[in-house]
C-alpha cells in the first residue's frame, strides 16, 4: 500500500510518500521539493524503488509507446547526441545503454523528421484475414466467412474513400511522400477486390514515393496477386513469417509452410519488388533461444532489406490470452537472451536500428525494433513514430492526423467495423475535409 501526497505553499511544491508492505511494516519518506514535471516522475520512481525494493526499469519514468520522441524534442532544442543521452539519464532515470540506444535511433530517423510539412503519409485499412494467429488482437474479419456483396460494399467504399483524399491532397497541395496497405492481411483479398483499391491509390503515386504493403503470410500471397502489387508500383512488400519453425507455425494458427516462406520469398525477388521486410516475433509459447537464431540464420541466408523484431504483446482480445499455451510463453530472460542475439546478428550483417516502438502490454523493459540495410530506411515508419508528418487514414480503424505548427495533432478515426464504416463514410470524408482546412489552404471546408 502507498500513500502519495503533494503539498503546494509558498515555497513550492512538495512530494511526500510513505509505503506499507503485507506485514504491516512502513517506510516513510520526508517531503522533498520539485520544480519540473520530470522531476517529479523520476522522485517519484525513485521513491518508489526505495520504498518497495523493486527493480529499476532501463526506461526510467517513460511509459509512452513512442520514446523517440522526447529524444526528437531535445534535438528541436539544439541538444546535442552526447548530451541527449546524459539528459535522458539524468532526467528520466534511463539506463545507459538504452538512453544510448534511443539516441542513435533518433539521429538516424532525424532527417526524415525535418521532411517539409506538405509531404503527407497515406495509411489504407484492409481488415481482413485468412484465419486468426493466436497471437493476434487485431480486429480482423476472416475473407472465408465473407459474403460477395458485403465484400463488394467494402471494396466500393474503400475506392470512394480513396477518391476522395485524391481530391482532397490536389486541393490542399499535399504530396504524398508514402503509402502503406496495412490491416489485416490485405493480400486476402481476392485479385478482383483487391485490384481496383490498388488502381485507386495510383493516382496518389509519385516517383519517389515509398508504397509498402502487408503480403503477410504466403498462403495469401499467390503468384497472381504478388503480380499485381509490382505492376501497380508497389516499392516495399512486407513478408511476416514471425518465425521459421513449423511447429510453431502450426501453434499460431499460420496456414502456411516453411517452405511456403521461401518461395514466396524467391517470388518477390523474381518479380523486383526493391525492398522486402520480414518480421519476426519473440517470446512465443514454446519458442527457445535456439529458435531464434535459426530464424537469424534464415535472414543471413535471404537477406532480407528490411527486418522487424517484434516482442509479444498479450492483449486480452488475442485467442492466446485465455488459452492454455500461455503457460508456455518463455520467461523475460529467456526473451532477453533472443533479443540480445538478434542485436548482435543484425549488426554483424550490417543491419541498423532505425525505428523503435513500445506497446501497453509488453513485457518487461522490451520494445519492438526496425533494421534496416543501408539506404532501405522505411520512411513511413518513421512518420509514424514521430509524429511530426500528416497522415491520411483510409478503411476501416484508420486514423487521420494533421500536423499543425509541427506538433499539435488533429486526428479523426474511422469506425474498426466494416458495417459502421461503410454507412458512416460520407460523414467522415467531410470532417476529413473540414480538419484538412483549418490546418493548409486552399481547400474548402464545405
Amino acid at each position: 500500500m502507498a500513500d502519495v501526497r503533494i503539498d503546494e505553499n509558498a515555497d513550492g511544491a512538495a512530494l511526500t510518500c510513505s509505503f506499507r508492505d503485507e506485514a504491516g511494516r512502513e517506510r516513510r519518506f520526508e517531503p522533498q521539493r520539485f520544480t519540473r514535471k520530470s522531476e517529479l516522475k523520476e522522485l517519484l520512481l525513485s521513491r518508489y524503488r526505495e520504498g518497495t525494493g523493486a527493480a529499476a526499469s532501463v526506461w526510467g519514468v517513460l511509459t509512452g509507446v513512442r520514446p523517440t520522441k522526447l529524444v526528437h524534442r531535445l534535438f528541436d532544442e539544439g541538444v546535442p547526441a552526447d548530451e541527449a543521452v546524459h539528459r535522458l539519464q539524468r532526467c528520466y532515470g534511463v539506463a545507459p545503454d538504452t538512453a544510448a540506444e534511443l539516441v542513435a535511433v533518433a539521429a538516424v530517423q532525424r532527417p526524415y523528421v525535418l521532411e517539409t510539412k506538405k509531404k503527407t503519409a497515406l495509411y489504407i485499412g484492409i481488415p481482413y484475414c485468412s484465419s486468426h494467429c493466436l497471437y493476434c488482437s487485431f480486429p480482423s474479419r476472416l475473407i472465408g466467412a465473407e459474403t460477395v456483396s458485403r465484400l463488394h460494399d467494402f471494396v466500393a467504399a474503400v475506392t470512394a474513400d480513396l477518391e476522395a483524399v485524391t481530391r482532397l491532397a490536389a486541393e490542399a497541395g499535399l504530396e504524398i511522400g508514402s503509402v502503406y496497405v496495412g490491416g489485416g492481411t490485405p493480400t486476402s483479398l481476392p485479385v478482383d477486390a483487391l485490384a481496383p483499391i490498388l488502381k485507386a491509390v495510383e493516382p496518389l503515386v509519385g516517383p519517389g514515393t515509398e508504397w509498402t504493403v502487408e503480403a503477410g503470410r504466403p498462403d495469401t500471397a499467390t503468384d497472381a496477386k504478388l503480380a499485381l502489387l509490382r505492376r501497380s508500383g508497389v516499392t516495399r512488400i512486407s513478408i511476416n513469417p514471425q518465425t521459421m519453425q513449423q511447429r510453431l507455425l502450426d501453434t499460431l494458427s499460420r496456414r502456411h509452410s516453411v517452405a511456403d516462406i521461401y518461395a514466396m520469398f524467391a517470388q518477390c525477388r523474381k518479380l523486383g519488388f526493391p525492398i522486402i521486410n520480414m518480421d519476426f516475433i519473440a517470446g512465443l509459447p514454446g519458442q527457445t533461444v535456439a529458435d531464434m537464431a535459426s530464424n537469424m540464420e534464415a535472414v543471413c541466408q535471404l537477406r532480407p532489406e528490411n527486418v522487424t523484431i517484434h516482442t509479444l504483446a498479450l492483449k486480452k482480445g488475442a485467442p492466446l490470452f485465455r488459452h492454455p499455451l500461455r503457460a508456455e510463453i518463455p520467461s523475460e530472460k529467456t526473451v532477453e537472451e533472443m533479443l540480445a542475439l538478434t542485436r548482435t546478428g543484425l549488426a554483424e550483417l550490417t543491419y541498423t536500428p532505425y525505428y523503435l516502438y513500445r506497446q501497453q502490454y509488453m513485457a518487461a523493459a522490451f520494445a519492438n525494433v526496425g533494421y534496416a540495410l543501408p539506404k532501405t530506411i522505411s520512411a513511413y515508419n518513421i512518420e509514424m513514430m514521430a509524429e511530426r508528418q500528416s497522415v491520411l487514414g483510409v478503411g476501416p480503424g484508420s486514423a487521420t492526423k494533421f500536423v499543425v505548427q509541427g506538433k499539435k495533432l488533429e486526428k479523426m478515426y474511422m469506425p474498426k467495423d466494416i458495417g459502421q464504416y461503410i454507412r458512416a463514410l460520407p460523414e467522415r470524408i467531410e470532417r476529413r475535409r473540414y480538419l484538412c482546412a483549418a490546418v493548409y489552404e486552399g481547400v474548402n471546408s464545405k
